[in-house]
Protein backbone atom coordinates (compact mmCIF):
# COMPACT_ATOMS: atom_id res chain seq x y z
CA UNK A 1 0.00 0.00 0.00
CA UNK A 2 1.04 3.41 -0.68
CA UNK A 3 1.63 6.03 1.32
CA UNK A 4 -1.24 8.45 -0.47
CA UNK A 5 -3.73 5.18 0.09
CA UNK A 6 -2.77 5.17 3.99
CA UNK A 7 -3.41 8.91 4.29
CA UNK A 8 -6.42 8.66 2.25
CA UNK A 9 -7.87 6.27 5.08
CA UNK A 10 -7.04 8.82 7.71
CA UNK A 11 -9.83 11.45 8.73
CA UNK A 12 -9.51 14.41 7.09
CA UNK A 13 -9.98 17.75 8.53
CA UNK A 14 -8.21 20.28 10.30
CA UNK A 15 -9.77 21.38 13.83
CA UNK A 16 -8.83 25.38 14.24
CA UNK A 17 -7.89 26.11 17.52
CA UNK A 18 -8.41 29.56 19.29
CA UNK A 19 -7.49 31.51 22.41
CA UNK A 20 -10.25 32.55 25.06
CA UNK A 21 -9.81 36.57 25.39
CA UNK A 22 -10.51 36.43 29.50
CA UNK A 23 -8.89 32.74 30.45
CA UNK A 24 -6.00 32.69 27.80
CA UNK A 25 -7.30 28.82 27.32
CA UNK A 26 -7.07 27.09 23.82
CA UNK A 27 -9.97 25.36 22.49
CA UNK A 28 -11.67 24.40 19.55
CA UNK A 29 -12.69 27.31 17.87
CA UNK A 30 -16.89 25.81 17.55
CA UNK A 31 -16.32 25.54 21.26
CA UNK A 32 -16.10 29.66 21.57
CA UNK A 33 -17.78 32.56 21.29
CA UNK A 34 -16.94 34.74 18.50
CA UNK A 35 -16.83 38.42 19.15
CA UNK A 36 -16.30 40.85 15.96
CA UNK A 37 -15.98 44.90 15.51
CA UNK A 38 -19.22 46.42 14.07
CA UNK A 39 -18.80 47.68 10.76
CA UNK A 40 -18.00 50.64 10.33
CA UNK A 41 -16.70 53.65 12.58
CA UNK A 42 -18.60 52.33 16.48
CA UNK A 43 -15.70 50.62 17.75
CA UNK A 44 -18.39 48.36 19.06
CA UNK A 45 -18.03 44.70 19.81
CA UNK A 46 -20.51 42.62 19.23
CA UNK A 47 -21.13 38.26 19.43
CA UNK A 48 -20.47 36.73 15.92
CA UNK A 49 -23.28 33.58 16.54
CA UNK A 50 -22.70 32.00 13.26
CA UNK A 51 -19.11 33.07 13.07
CA UNK A 52 -19.22 34.07 9.58
CA UNK A 53 -18.79 38.40 9.80
CA UNK A 54 -16.27 40.09 8.48
CA UNK A 55 -13.15 42.16 10.24
CA UNK A 56 -11.18 41.77 13.47
CA UNK A 57 -12.29 38.69 15.65
CA UNK A 58 -12.00 37.38 19.02
CA UNK A 59 -12.63 34.46 21.17
CA UNK A 60 -14.25 33.91 24.61
CA UNK A 61 -15.39 30.53 26.23
CA UNK A 62 -19.33 30.77 27.07
CA UNK A 63 -18.50 30.28 30.89
CA UNK A 64 -16.00 34.08 30.48
CA UNK A 65 -17.78 36.10 28.63
CA UNK A 66 -19.64 37.72 32.07
CA UNK A 67 -15.81 38.61 32.54
CA UNK A 68 -15.00 40.09 29.42
CA UNK A 69 -14.00 43.41 29.49
CA UNK A 70 -11.82 45.69 27.77
CA UNK A 71 -8.29 45.30 28.91
CA UNK A 72 -5.26 45.87 27.48
CA UNK A 73 -5.25 42.38 25.86
CA UNK A 74 -8.85 42.98 24.10
CA UNK A 75 -7.19 46.16 22.81
CA UNK A 76 -4.47 44.17 21.38
CA UNK A 77 -6.87 41.93 19.60
CA UNK A 78 -9.34 44.29 18.30
CA UNK A 79 -6.04 46.70 17.13
CA UNK A 80 -7.30 49.30 19.29
CA UNK A 81 -10.10 49.86 17.86
CA UNK A 82 -12.51 48.47 20.28
CA UNK A 83 -14.79 51.28 22.49
CA UNK A 84 -17.69 49.56 23.58
CA UNK A 85 -19.26 46.15 24.77
CA UNK A 86 -22.63 45.17 22.87
CA UNK A 87 -22.77 41.65 24.31
CA UNK A 88 -26.21 40.74 24.54
CA UNK A 89 -26.86 37.93 26.14
CA UNK A 90 -28.98 36.55 23.54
Amino acid sequence: MSEKDARAGQAHGHIPVRTCLVCMRKKPRRELIRLVLESGDTGRIVRDPKQEMKGRGGYTCPECIGNFRLNKRVQRAFRGAARELWLEMS
